[in-house]
């Protein structure tokens, strides 16, 4: 089978069942997946030695530096916000549980200008909830950027419950 996850090339974010899609980046849209393990040790092997490893859990993420986004596509993004006609808010967002709003996120690649349609090409992040993290400038030597960081937690939904993430089509 060949790899959905191409070699090169832009890519949307298909959030939410197409809610929102963020079509404008900058820097590259960066996917990360996480394995971590715990040494297993023995005094008979050693007190440094690790004779064996156990799996302790993982960790998904995709980065995206959005450019150029709607104040609607921004205020989706924050935990406590309102945009309200021409201009948008954000008050602090204090104990907002972020997989209860955790929504399905797909990559979707650019190929000759034009988004894909082929399922076989997509990365879904099952569960994905947004962090913003922007530092944002404002002058005459670089274009402003909105980092955006989409944590996946393991779904719960029949069918994938403890995925992560797939690529390619669903089964």
């Amino acid at each position: 089978m060949a790899n959905p996850l191409l070699d090169l090339g832009p890519c949307v974010i298909d959030y939410d069942g197409g809610t929102v899609v963020f079509n404008k980046s900058l820097g590259g849209v960066k996917f990360r997946y996480q394995e971590f393990n715990a040494p297993i040790k023995e005094d008979q092997s050693g007190s440094e030695t690790d004779v064996d490893e156990v799996s302790t859990g993982a960790k998904c993420e995709l980065e995206v530096p959005l450019t150029r986004e709607e104040l609607a596509d921004l205020n989706y993004l924050l935990g406590n916000s309102a945009q309200v006609g021409t201009y948008l808010k954000a008050s602090n967002p204090v104990g907002e549980s972020k997989f209860a709003g955790a929504v399905a996120l797909i990559v979707k690649p650019i190929i000759n200008g034009t988004v894909s349609v082929t399922t076989t090409q997509w990365l879904t992040i099952h569960r994905a909830s947004p962090t913003v993290n922007w530092d944002v400038a404002y002058d005459n030597s670089g274009q402003r950027v909105f980092l955006t960081t989409f944590k996946g937690f393991p779904d719960d939904a029949s069918g994938q419950v403890g995925e992560f993430w797939r690529a390619g089509p669903a089964a």
